[in-house]
């Protein structure tokens, strides 16, 4: 089972959460509140 974690964007420091799962494998992520395109591993 995926636990969620917290991932924050390096643009506007919104705080999101992700499944582990995501962050593991290094998805990109998209900043809810700016657009931002980012790494977890930039957060």
């Amino acid at each position: 089972m995926d636990k969620l974690v917290k991932v924050t964007c390096p643009q506007c420091s919104h705080v999101m959460e992700q499944r582990s799962s995501k962050v593991r494998k290094n998805t990109t992520c998209i900043c809810p509140k700016c657009g931002h395109f980012f790494l977890p591993e930039e957060g």
